[in-house]
């Protein structure tokens, strides 16, 4: 597949000498993304902004009838924060539940990982994501569009400060067959298994912890991955399940 000529490009070297290729997304699709959350976001506000202006009308009757308008003033900077809140908490709960994407993002085929290719923590969501308010300066997310240019990574500032980037998810899949990346010992369940980029990020995230990892653990999230690529892990052991998820996620960079 050649589709790796068309994007800038992020390698990255993972811990088993494997590189691995990271199609930056690009102007196009990450300004249609934004374009859609952000009608998503207008939406929430409105109807959020509804309710709290009944609510606020209800509160303001009974702060003159007991001539207690401090409560009211409160209620009015409640409104103004909680509207302001919504545009980089829709981002926060998105990204965390979908891990990286929102239904812009998923719409146009991208997503957010760590600069290093591992999936997005708590950490870098809220980070980049309440950077948001600033990358909105001065007007038109003005910041935000010139450090996507200035930056070698396509970083928006939130993106700079979180260590994160934008990629895209192609949705061609890649067959790999068990036999050709294994070796011939091994008994196909199925004709061929399937690399996605999803897959491939799932798999060096896992390689590049699994020295760390319980060992309950690591046979777990072996064979899942192994599962993930349609075949049986039951009759291998977990060097063997290593090895073979090694040797898959270099045949896919290999292709590429």
């Amino acid at each position: 597949m050649e589709y790796w000529e068309d994007y800038e490009v992020l390698e990255i070297e993972t811990p088993e000498l494997l590189t691995l290729h990271l199609p930056l997304a690009g102007f196009g699709p990450r300004a249609l993304a934004f374009f859609l959350d952000s009608l998503l976001v207008s939406l929430a506000q409105v109807i959020v902004s509804i309710l709290l202006i009944l609510l606020a009308t209800a509160i303001g009757l009974f702060a003159a009838l007991t001539n207690n308008m401090s409560l009211l003033f409160v209620v009015i900077g409640l409104f103004f924060l909680v509207v302001l809140l919504i545009y980089p908490l829709y981002f926060i709960i998105f990204e965390n539940i979908w891990h990286g994407q929102t239904p812009g993002k998923r719409t146009a085929g991208i997503r957010v990982v760590r600069r290093g290719g591992l999936p997005l923590d708590m950490h870098s969501i809220v980070m980049r994501n309440m950077m948001r308010l600033v990358d909105m300066l001065p007007s038109n997310n003005f910041a935000g569009v010139i450090s996507f240019f200035a930056s070698s990574n396509q970083q928006r500032i939130g993106d700079l400060v979180a260590d994160t980037v934008v990629i895209r998810e192609f949705q061609a899949e890649q067959p790999v067959s068990w036999i050709q990346s294994y070796g011939s010992h091994a008994e196909p369940v199925h004709e061929t298994g399937t690399v996605t980029p999803r897959i491939a990020l799932a798999i060096n995230s896992y390689l590049s912890r699994a020295m760390t990892m319980d060992l309950h653990l690591r046979h777990t999230l072996s064979g899942d991955l192994v599962r993930a690529l349609g075949y049986s892990p039951d009759t291998l052991s977990l060097s063997q399940r290593d090895s073979y998820l090694a040797s898959v996620l270099g045949s896919y960079h290999a292709q590429a």
